[in-house]
């Protein structure tokens, strides 16, 4: 085993897990997970951030699964937040600023 350092200044994870119609537990997936990451991506790339100052990575399942909603973690995942992927994105936004600035 090899410890790499990170070449990003910060992480974001965000959950995008789905699961099959019918399972026990909700997903992130179907709350609009893949479509805020890609519009948070696309906002931090017009402000110069995305690349070397953050990255946000979807991830598998965080084991938190809201009835709606998306988890995400602002600190590699030492806390779980759970955000609206619609209503919270500027707000998601903000908060990463906020870890680059």
């Amino acid at each position: 085993m090899k410890s790499l350092k990170t070449p990003f200044d910060q992480i974001v994870l965000v959950c995008a897990n789905t699961r099959p119609p019918g399972a026990a537990k909700h997903s992130c997936g179907d709350h609009g997970a893949s479509e805020m990451r890609a519009w948070l991506k696309g906002e931090l790339k017009k402000e110069g951030l995305w690349g070397d100052h953050v990255r946000v990575v979807t991830t598998g399942c965080l084991d938190i699964c809201p009835a709606e909603g998306v988890i995400c973690s602002f600190d590699r995942g030492e806390t779980l937040v759970k955000v609206d992927a619609d209503t919270d994105r500027e707000a998601v936004l903000e908060r990463i600023r906020a870890l680059c600035g």
